[in-house]
């Protein structure tokens, strides 16, 4: 059993999956793979791609429906990816986007090159109207693969955050698997999902990530960061989110 927070399997609605037979492929390779849950995550992006609630609960809708005739047995559930902005918190809170499964927890993905100067703030605004952020593949962002502690200083304030089992699987290069290793290994990460896109590199599959965080970290850090984390948000609750540590200056890529 694994739940996967993080896919763009709905067709036709970002760079996700490029048709509905896609779509039915890659539910099909995550059930083979051993996924029971998924949440529907498409972009979206203010004044650029404006997946908003009332989209995403039809194609939702569509695909479960599908899904179903096709005798795919996983739980599909909605959701949004939404790209930070000020307005952010008030599209939450309006009802504009979709939080994960209805809950209070939101995924929001970051710039790749930078961290924008009000991400703190939205952070802050967010927390204070009952909601949680999620940062997406933080491992993928050239700022805090440069300072990973700048990622320690966004969970004190408030966020949690989801590293992408591709970027584990080494798809993004040897650097950005490190960074995410460093985030985990020092209590920054509270997820792994797959952001899968396709059924080919960036695919939906958690299994052999499953077995490496094993091997790394024990099983009972895997199951946290797979499977219990991930229901926790399912079912709306609290997650014990530790205590990020200090990536002291000696550490090494190797």
């Amino acid at each position: 059993m694994m739940i996967d927070l993080h896919t763009h399997i709905i067709s036709g609605v970002d760079d996700g999956a490029d048709s509905v037979e896609t779509s039915v492929r890659m539910l099909k390779m995550a059930e083979e793979d051993g996924i029971t849950d998924i949440v529907l995550t498409p972009h979206f992006i203010p004044g650029s791609i404006n997946n908003v609630r009332e989209i995403v609960l039809k194609r939702y809708s569509e695909l479960y429906e599908l899904s179903r005739a096709k005798g795919i047995k996983i739980n599909l559930y909605p959701g949004s990816e939404v790209f930070i902005d000020p307005s952010l918190p008030d599209l939450v809170e309006n009802g504009s986007v979709c939080t994960l499964n209805n809950s209070s927890y939101v995924l929001v993905e970051l710039p790749m090159m930078s961290i924008p100067e009000y991400t703190r703030e939205v952070i802050y605004e967010l927390r204070l109207r009952g909601y949680v952020p999620i940062i997406a593949h933080p491992e993928r962002n050239r700022a805090l693969v440069a300072k990973p502690n700048t990622l320690k200083e966004l969970v004190e304030a408030g966020a949690l955050a989801q590293v992408n089992s591709s970027s584990l699987r080494g798809l993004f290069g040897r650097k950005i698997r490190e960074t995410a290793l460093i985030f985990i290994r020092h209590d920054m990460v509270h997820f792994i999902a797959s952001d899968a896109h396709t059924c080919r590199g960036r695919s939906p599959r958690l299994a052999s990530v499953f077995e490496m965080i094993t091997r790394e970290f024990g099983r009972s850090e895997a199951r946290r960061l797979i499977v219990d984390n991930g229901r926790a948000v399912l079912d709306n609750r609290e997650i014990d989110t530790g205590t990020p540590v200090e990536v002291k200056k000696k550490a090494r890529y190797s």
